[in-house]
């Protein structure tokens, strides 16, 4: 802890914590949740280090990033942790430069990590996929629903949890997907092949009062974030299990889907700007610069060519037989 001296007399705007209370009630009034966490967290942090929360963001040097950094090393935090917060810090701060609550700085976060360590592994191999897959999870239908709802990211395209859990049924019209990522709002249009169709029909039994098409949340109960928030923490403890049984050196999670669809795109030779359009991402500056959208048909392919990797047998009994209705599956990830 550093227990920098309080600052007096300050405008109170200019203080960085009261600036992020500021972005996190804007931000859960547009619904982004996740984004208000993260800030809510980073700010946290950066005040624990410091001993109070008073700074400002003219006290923000580089050498007091430098000191944060190596604090938070200390405290545990891996490579990938502490980019984590260090990015949510330059965000912060660069909004603040944008409406005029702080000076630019010029190479502010240049000495401290912002990038992503290769070495914390975050993709799987089609074959590990085809293993999980092959589990027989008959008797754990609770382990069997986080399996399936991992192959059907894989076979949406790697599409993120949280998209997966708000999916509504007005959303599929002649077995194509329509929605919008919650992280980047852009609209993504999703041919649903067979192996995904068979997942989605395995399941309808437990949303024909819902107007979602997944039945990982309850549309009765009040507050669907927090079922969110409940329901990956429980599908990401069942994907642990699951990384167990099959002795996986890898721990399975929510977005290792996501990355594995892209690895295995580009280990296939699927040009780098198709997979990023496959995947709806925002921050693509440089491919988005010379790059149009992408026709549909091109991405189907592309899709289409990823899940062929594994070899999908669509007459599976785990893919084909409904399991039978009862309240362990509904409860789930509830």
């Amino acid at each position: 802890m550093l227990n920098l001296p309080i600052q007096t007399n300050i405008d109170k705007m200019n203080t960085i914590t009261d600036f992020v209370s500021m972005l996190i009630e804007e931000l859960k009034q547009s619904g982004r949740y996740g984004t208000a966490r993260s800030y809510s967290s980073s700010i946290k942090r950066l005040n624990t280090f410091i001993g109070h929360n008073k700074l400002t963001f003219r006290e923000l040097t580089p050498e007091l990033l430098k000191r944060y950094e190596l604090f938070l090393y200390q405290e545990g935090c891996k490579r990938n942790t502490v980019s984590l917060y260090m990015r949510m810090l330059r965000s912060i701060s660069n909004q603040a430069t944008r409406r005029g609550k702080a000076s630019p700085q010029l190479g502010l976060f240049d000495d401290v990590f912002t990038g992503t360590d290769s070495s914390e592994k975050r993709a799987t191999t089609p074959l590990i996929i085809g293993r999980l897959q092959d589990l027989d999870l008959d008797n754990a239908s609770s382990l069997a629903f986080a399996r399936d709802m991992f192959l059907l990211s894989f076979f949406l395209r790697g599409i993120p949890f949280v998209d997966l859990t708000y999916l509504r049924k007005s959303d599929v019209k002649m077995r194509v997907l329509r929605y919008r990522r919650s992280k980047t709002k852009r609209l993504l249009t999703v041919a649903i092949e067979p192996c995904a169709q068979v997942i989605i029909r395995k399941y309808e039994q437990y949303t024909q009062n819902s107007p979602y098409l997944l039945p990982i949340i309850n549309p009765a109960l009040p507050d669907k974030y927090k079922q969110y928030q409940s329901a990956l923490r429980l599908y990401n403890k069942r994907l642990t299990h699951l990384s167990t049984l099959l002795g996986l050196k890898i721990r399975l999670t929510s977005y290792v889907a996501r990355h594995s669809w892209a690895t295995a795109a580009y280990r296939e030779g699927i040009p780098v700007s198709v997979i990023s359009e496959s995947l709806g991402h925002a921050s693509e500056k440089v491919t988005y610069t010379y790059l149009a959208s992408f026709e549909n048909r091109t991405l189907r392919n592309a899709n289409k060519k990823v899940i062929a990797l594994l070899k999908i047998n669509l007459n599976k009994d785990f893919i084909k037989k409904k399991p039978q209705k009862n309240k362990s599956v509904l409860n789930a990830f509830r």
